[in-house]
């Protein structure tokens, strides 16, 4: 009862956060993803700008805005693990290659899934892809480090030792 209310809520926590940082760094180090994610904050910032100025009550425009990257910060870093927790726990898997591999699919699926259409893909979103792969495989992992290992049960049928 503990793992489920203390354990897994805070191994969540901590592989959700380290996946953040490492998708953060690896926007910021890796050429094609640097490119991606400036353009899209320059282009983000510069519409969301361009709206609020335009706008009367700039509340709601705001308010979008940051229920969509919320959304999207959901739907990346925080769903795939959550999802395979929860799986992992009620199947009683707790292997580390299947958190890892696990959460490492999932989150690179997640855009293919969403985009749904039937179109061949670049190779910069396969780029991404692999970048949101590796981002699943730190939370697997982490989560897997912190609440998967099988707690250590003293053997019933192993003799005693004496202590002196």
């Amino acid at each position: 009862m503990i793992r489920w209310l203390l354990l897994i809520p805070f191994a969540l926590l901590i592989a959700i956060g380290v996946s953040g940082t490492f998708f953060l760094i690896a926007s910021i180090v890796d050429p094609a993803m640097a490119v991606l994610t400036g353009d899209a904050l320059f282009v983000g910032f510069w519409s969301l700008v361009d709206a609020v100025f335009s706008a009367e009550d700039p509340g709601p425009i705001v308010e979008d805005a940051f229920l969509a990257i919320g959304r999207i910060m959901f739907t990346l870093l925080i769903f795939p693990p959550l999802l395979i927790a929860v799986i992992s726990e009620v199947l009683g898997m707790r292997s580390p290659l299947w958190h890892t591999l696990a959460t490492a699919v999932l989150t690179a699926a997640v855009p293919w899934i969403l985009r749904g259409d039937a179109r061949i893909t670049t190779p910069a979103e396969l780029h991404v892809s692999l970048v949101l792969g590796l981002t699943g495989a730190v939370a697997g992992f982490v989560f897997w480090a912190i609440a998967g290992p099988e707690p250590r049960r003293p053997n019933p049928t192993a003799p005693m030792s004496s202590g002196s």
